[in-house]
């Protein structure tokens, strides 16, 4: 786990990029890299506008079939991306967008954001891990980067991916996070595999953000400074900084996107899926430095995905407060719900498990006379507020304040 306030210091290149209402606003050129081609700098993937999957993305490897756009399953407009992995099978197949497909030269620093969910029948067996994302990978300079080959020698291929697992984690409503990484300093044969401890839920899309930026080369020496960030509906939950990948500037980051493969030896216990919308990248100077600003606010229309809903209204003078809740939370807004019209609150910070306690909890400092809101799954177990909260709504019913544990286990 890292530090909520951490953030990403990336400089370079062409770039004026601001944040309008929680999004990233970026204004790029393109200026000619290396052996004359294009520096990548940015692309948003539009699934609506295409028939296969392959209109946008390099699928290969596995079974590319698995991956199929699937109409009124999109989080946001009508398309979304589906990977299928049949029960006893491994197999999902990659999706990535290539970047020398279109000219560029492989850019140093990749960002991306999308829209991640796992089907609503997900289930996984003790201790197995599914891959589904890819934050970059090389394989045009070798082969070392996957497939249990060995440790990479820094001309010879690297990856960094994300994964889902069932260690860990006592949650049958999630499961948890973990980064696998090919680099130059791994111990076996295999990646490193970290189990990050963020709870990924089942059946709820979630916003998903990778941050890679390859190490920096001396005299044809990797020096152990590539950085590997992450976050979860605006939570940093990863953070590496001592990576070594490359030994060359030849080799960089050749492909991002959907990965999907069920275990090393594990099959899938079960037919299972996992969709994707809304992806978009940013690399080498439209990176721009991590923002401090809205936290990730979930569509109030997706209210009934979720077990309820929580609204906290303050009184005459601007109020500090955390809610713990023994599952699941993310913030939302809705109007005139319980009387009240709740808006985002941008100091609002999410943590997905605290560090001491086990619970996952949302802080804020909210303005005198206003209301927060959030969706929960799970249980809502305290609220500790200074000064107390004006009014207090969990699942539609007014609590006392007052009488509401102000930490778990009181």
């Amino acid at each position: 786990m890292v530090d909520r306030r951490s953030y990403l210091k990336l400089t370079g290149g062409a770039l004026t990029a601001g944040i309008t209402g929680g999004v990233i606003a970026l204004v790029a050129r393109d200026e000619g890299g290396g052996g004359g081609t294009a520096t990548f700098e940015e692309r948003d993937v539009e699934y609506d506008a295409h028939d296969d999957p392959s209109d946008v993305y390099r699928v290969w490897t596995g079974y590319p079939e698995r991956f199929a756009f699937e109409d009124g399953a999109a989080y946001t407009g009508a398309t979304a991306l589906r990977c299928d992995i049949p029960a006893g099978d491994s197999d999902g197949s990659n999706a990535m967008v290539w970047f020398p497909d279109d000219g560029y030269d492989q850019p140093r620093a990749l960002y991306q954001r999308a829209m991640i969910s796992l089907s609503e029948d997900w289930t996984m067996e003790e201790t197995d891990v599914c891959r589904f994302w890819c934050a970059g990978l090389n394989t045009e300079a070798g082969v070392q980067g996957s497939g249990s080959r060995g440790r990479p020698h820094g001309d010879d291929g690297w990856s960094s991916m994300f994964a889902v697992t069932d260690r860990e984690i006592d949650d049958e409503a999630a499961y948890n996070l973990a980064a696998y990484s090919y680099h130059m300093d791994q111990e076996g044969i295999s990646g490193e595999f970290e189990v990050v401890g963020a709870p990924v839920p089942v059946g709820k899309w979630f916003q998903f953000e990778t941050l890679v930026r390859m190490n920096t080369v001396s005299d044809g020496e990797a020096n152990p400074d590539g950085e590997v960030r992450c976050w979860l509906n605006g939570t940093p939950v990863y953070e590496r900084t001592d990576f070594r990948w490359t030994t060359t500037e030849d080799q960089a980051i050749e492909y991002g996107g959907p990965l999907v493969r069920y275990g090393g030896d594990e099959t899938a216990p079960a037919d299972l899926s996992i969709y994707y919308d809304d992806h978009e990248l940013r690399g080498n100077g439209a990176i721009e430095d991590r923002r401090e600003s809205a936290p990730y606010v979930e569509d109030p229309s997706r209210m009934d995905d979720y077990d309820g809903r929580i609204t906290v209204a303050t009184g005459d003078a601007e109020t500090s407060y955390r809610v713990y809740v023994d599952g699941y939370v993310v913030h939302s807004e809705w109007s005139n719900v319980d009387g009240h019209t709740t808006a985002p609150n941008e100091t609002v910070e999410i943590a997905l498990a605290d560090d001491t306690e086990g619970y996952a909890t949302a802080d804020a400092v909210a303005a005198p006379e206003s209301a927060d809101g959030y969706l929960y799954d799970g249980s809502v177990v305290a609220v500790d507020a200074d000064p107390e909260l004006a009014e207090l709504w969990v699942d539609g019913r007014e609590l006392d304040p007052a009488a509401v544990p102000s930490r778990p286990g009181e």
